[in-house]
């Protein structure tokens, strides 16, 4: 008999509090992961993840969690790979080099338009060259008013990695990762054996997920520098097996619910 994940569990709670149902553990011999007592809805859970990210995830983590005592002018949105392996010492190699940017007046920084720069010898070479080194792709300073309810506010970077190509909002994204789940024949195959009139495929996506496809739901930088990447517009193209499509972040426990004709906003959902 197949035991029970701790992520199926929490997604069977989040179904049967949305959807104000109750459903039983029905895995036991590589069926569905659960079902109601009348066998009239189906649930299956699944992960869209990619585990190679994780070593750079956490080694970023330490890097920001020692942070920087170089001052900034303004906040900074820092994007890099999150494939590369030179993040022990990011945010203080970074935050250094983004401050002689700011000292020379720049507000952003392009890794291509760098490139060319240093090649020509350029007066910015000396700076470009260690943001090149670290990994930089892009970086552009988000200036925002002081707020007299956090006078203690510290400027500083906020480091987005990512790979797999940029997006241009929720519908791209949602497009991506379909084409990822088409890959896994194995969950509308079980829920179309299962007989259910309703068939929801529960989707879980955490922080090693491919940045093209999570970045809607993750909120890894501030909500002033993330707009315009609310619900989806279109319908997803799924596997008619699938009559109900849940995409949820492990993290920011936000998260979209498709039921068939239309899109709902999913906030604060319980993630333990």
């Amino acid at each position: 008999m197949n035991q029970e994940r701790p992520d199926e569990t929490i997604a069977k709670q989040i179904v049967e509090q949305v959807m104000g149902i109750q459903l039983e553990h029905a895995d036991t011999h590589g069926g569905v992961d659960y079902k109601s007592s009348a066998g009239d809805v189906a649930l299956e859970v699944t992960t869209v993840t990619e585990g190679a990210r994780k070593g750079t995830r956490e080694a970023l983590s330490k890097s920001e969690a020692l942070g920087s005592t170089t001052e900034l002018q303004a906040c900074w949105i820092v994007h890099a790979m999150d494939t590369q392996p030179r993040m022990k010492n990011f945010v203080q190699q970074v935050q250094q080099a983004i401050a002689e940017l700011e000292f020379a007046g720049e507000t952003r920084f392009d890794r291509e338009d760098a490139a060319a720069h240093m090649v020509e010898k350029g007066d910015l070479s000396h700076i470009y060259q260690p943001l090149l080194q670290a990994g930089v792709e892009r970086a552009i300073h988000f200036p925002h008013p002081d707020r007299p309810e956090d006078p203690d506010h510290i400027h500083r970077i906020h480091t987005v990695t990512g790979s797999g190509g940029s997006v241009s909002g929720s519908d791209e994204s949602l497009d991506r990762l379909v084409k990822a789940l088409d890959k896994k024949t194995d969950n509308p195959a079980k829920l179309r054996a299962s007989g259910a009139e309703q068939r929801h495929l529960f989707v879980w996506l955490d922080d090693d997920t491919s940045f093209s496809i999570g970045r809607p739901l993750a909120h890894g930088f501030p909500n002033w520098a993330d707009e315009g990447w609310g619900l989806p517009t279109t319908a997803p193209k799924l596997d008619p097996a699938i009559t109900h499509f849940w995409v949820v972040h492990n993290r920011s426990g936000l998260g979209w619910l498709w039921d068939g004709e239309k899109w709902q906003e999913l906030r604060d959902l319980p993630l333990t």
